[in-house]
């Protein structure tokens, strides 16, 4: 019976992670729609060619690049894939 109640402890500790994920994972979306937006925007176009220096994260990525944004947008569409088949196999069983 202990190692039940353990198992359902570990459980619901997970579970309310899991729920404060979730919220993340909705700002994360908001902001992800955001950049997007801006990363199809002429002002985007305009901003790459002028070569406007726009560094975050202590220089490590750029807003500009073509590649930073458009690796958060597939990563985030293949995170979103990977949340859908984790829910897809809990119904499933």
């Amino acid at each position: 019976m202990h190692k039940r109640c353990k198992k359902y402890e570990r459980w619901h500790e997970l579970h309310e992670q899991i729920q404060g994920v979730q919220e993340k994972w909705v700002e994360a979306s908001t902001l992800l729609s955001e950049l997007q937006t801006y990363y199809l925007s002429e002002q985007w176009r305009k901003d790459h060619e002028s070569k406007v220096m726009v560094e975050c994260a202590d220089n490590v990525y750029s807003i500009i690049s073509e590649d930073a944004l458009w690796s958060a947008l597939t990563d985030h569409q293949e995170q979103a894939i990977r949340w859908m088949r984790l829910g897809l196999d809990v119904i499933d069983r």
